[in-house]
């Protein structure tokens, strides 16, 4: 693995961990969907992605209420 590839990674990783304090940990099932549908080729449509963003705003207000 060279350096651009490990850069690559540690930058998901970081916006992952930043997702889930701000959305709560829920997200991390969300990342792993959205990335095993792009590993089987057939990655989220449209829809599902507008789908994602709204669960993690609807998220992100739950906890901001609670």
């Amino acid at each position: 693995m060279d350096a651009a590839a490990i850069s690559a990674i540690l930058g998901v990783a970081g916006t992952v961990f930043e997702l889930a304090e701000k959305y709560g940990p829920e997200i991390y099932e969300t990342v792993i969907s959205a990335i095993n549908q792009t590993k089987s080729g057939a990655g989220p449509t449209t829809a599902e992605l507008e789908a994602i963003f709204a669960k993690c705003k609807a998220d992100n207000e739950a906890i901001q209420s609670a």
